[in-house]
């Protein structure tokens, strides 16, 4: 008996007209996505836009925040406008910022490594001019870095090692005046690039140079010590002879004044004695007399002139 295989007859595939509406639908959003992506572009705050027909090779330049149209064919680069930091600084433990410390020699030979950081930023006004020079947008790599590395070396090279300590304010100022000019004179990048501030962080010394100077700060304070002692004792001196010579004269005045009194009083008694002079000198002998003697005495007047006073001394009570 034969088998008989009988083929299906298959039936035709039918969409409805809404299916069909909706895959238009999603074709054409689809299409209007993709063709959107290439007609609009973006920018945001503080960026600009570079936008480039490389057909025509006209550029132009949009400033954001906002969002703009171009031609399918065109495209477009950001430049970034806010203040950026160029760092260049190492740290003891070996970390370096951007770019590390900046090593220079000092005018007296010696080895130095100065941690430096600029702020900059573009200005809005001149980026298409800038974008035209760096259109690799490396302008900081190329130009601002090697700038200011050379700027601060040739600066350094004007001092001396221990000047580096001492003027570090000067030599700051001078860093920056002289990396503003250098930057004017660039002509890719005069008034393209601001430089909105420079720190001069810190100029490392080599750890020998700084014990050697602590060591001449500590002979030098001590010499300063030395010096303040010898010359408190030289005022002290001073003082104690100033003092001498000022009782010596006080003393000698009052001796003088002394002297002059007594006299003054010998004359007098010389003129009530009617210038008797022997009697005078009975007077001054018995003076002498009585300052000798202790305790109470009697005194025998003579009378008459040239007469010889007595003088008696009473016994004391403890003899």
């Amino acid at each position: 008996m034969e088998e008989i295989y009988v083929r299906p007859e298959r039936q035709p595939i039918r969409i409805s007209p809404r299916a069909i509406g909706i895959i238009i639908l999603f074709i054409a959003l689809f299409t209007a996505l993709a063709l959107a992506g290439t007609i609009i572009g973006n920018v945001g705050v503080s960026e600009a836009a570079i936008v480039v027909d490389p057909l025509s090779g006209n550029k132009r330049v949009v400033i954001g925040p906002r969002l703009f149209f171009k031609a399918p064919w065109e495209y477009y680069v950001k430049i970034y406008l806010g203040v950026e930091a160029l760092d260049m600084w190492t740290e003891a433990g070996g970390r370096t910022g951007e770019w590390p410390a900046v090593t220079c020699l000092t005018r007296d030979g010696l080895e130095v490594r100065v941690d430096i950081t600029i702020r900059w930023r573009v200005d809005p006004s001149h980026v298409l001019r800038l974008y035209e020079y760096y259109p690799r947008l490396d302008w900081e790599t190329t130009t601002l870095a090697s700038l200011l590395r050379e700027t601060v070396r040739n600066i350094i090279a004007q001092y001396t090692a221990v000047e580096t300590i001492e003027k570090r304010a000067e030599i700051s100022q001078k860093i920056i005046d002289e990396f503003l000019n250098a930057v004017q004179r660039e002509s890719n990048l005069a008034g393209a690039i601001l430089i909105e501030g420079i720190d001069l962080r810190n100029i490392e010394l080599p750890e020998r140079f700084k014990a050697a100077v602590e060591s001449k700060l500590a002979e030098e304070q001590e010499k300063i010590a030395a010096e303040f002692r010898r010359e408190r004792m030289l005022i002290e001196a001073n003082a104690t002879a100033m003092s001498r010579i000022l009782q010596a004269r006080g003393e000698a005045q009052a001796i003088l004044i002394k002297a002059n009194s007594t006299a003054e009083a010998y004359r007098i008694i010389l003129e009530a004695l009617g210038g008797n002079q022997t009697q005078m000198a009975q007077l001054l002998a018995l003076k002498e007399v009585l300052r000798d003697l202790k305790g109470p005495v009697i005194i025998l007047l003579s009378p008459g002139q040239g007469g010889i006073i007595p003088v008696i001394p009473l016994p004391s009570q403890e003899e």
